[in-house]
């Protein structure tokens, strides 16, 4: 899994503590819940040594009601703004490494009875890669005036 879709899952748990679910949903899912699917993701170019991605991640958040729901996701949006977009990364043991993952826009809706939707974005830079030269060794310079 992406790091910093389990950072989010991870923060937005610490933030509203229900059943989380990463694969489908089971038709007799628990509520309140949580659905975090893979993001989607389009690249750009950066700088001459990196490429940027841009995630959206679409959190479900089911709740009794689509009120409860969007109080919920509203209430989750708003400690994320109010943190200036910040979410501690987290390492696989869940440990926070002390690096962040940045939001760039997060916004809500209601998307069903008793579903809201939760939309994050944010973008990461990457290397890219660099190929392998073999460094010159032991070159020796002849000079002469002719």
């Amino acid at each position: 899994m992406n790091p910093e879709v389990a950072s989010i899952m991870s923060y937005f748990y610490k933030l509203f503590p229900c059943k989380l679910y990463t694969k489908e949903v089971p038709e007799s899912f628990v509520i309140p819940s949580m659905y975090f699917p893979p993001p989607f993701t389009f690249n750009s170019n950066d700088t001459l040594a990196t490429f940027a991605k841009t995630y959206n991640l679409s959190v479900k958040l089911f709740h009794k009601d689509s009120q409860q729901a969007n109080f919920e996701a509203e209430r989750i949006s708003d400690i994320v703004n109010s943190k200036k977009g910040l979410i501690p990364l987290v390492d696989k043991t869940g440990a926070v490494t002390g690096e962040y993952v940045r939001i760039s826009r997060i916004e809500n809706r209601i998307a069903d009875s008793g579903v809201a939707i939760i939309q994050v974005t944010w973008d990461s830079r990457y290397f890219y890669e660099k190929e392998e030269y073999t460094p010159l060794q032991n070159i020796g310079v002849d000079s002469g005036v002719k």
